[in-house]
């Protein structure tokens, strides 16, 4: 489950700088969507199969991230912090950038 959101934040992060950098659409552009979307597909087949009882909450939420962070046993913060911090550039890039540059 932690390797679907690590290539889901990775890869819309990877889009995200392309976009910001005025690449998107181009191959490494739809390559990083496409590892983004793998991810969403690992996430989907694997989010009822964890092995680990996740707590009530969305999948975002600090709680069902440290327990699937601790189910792989690596330190919850820092895992959290970096799914965060793909996720606010994939954001930024994705989003926000094409908007401010209208």
């Amino acid at each position: 489950m932690l390797g679907g959101l690590a290539a889901f934040t990775a890869g819309f992060a990877v889009a995200g700088v392309l976009v910001a950098l005025r690449q998107g659409g181009s191959p490494p552009y739809l390559a990083a969507v496409g590892v983004g979307l793998a991810g969403v597909g690992l996430l989907g087949v694997h989010y009822q199969r964890i092995a680990v009882q996740l707590p009530p909450g969305r999948l975002w939420s600090r709680p069902v991230l440290t327990a699937v962070a601790t189910s792989a046993r690596l330190p919850a913060q820092p895992v959290i912090a970096v799914l965060y911090g793909l996720g606010l550039v994939g954001l930024a890039g994705n989003l926000l950038v094409p908007f401010l540059r209208r």
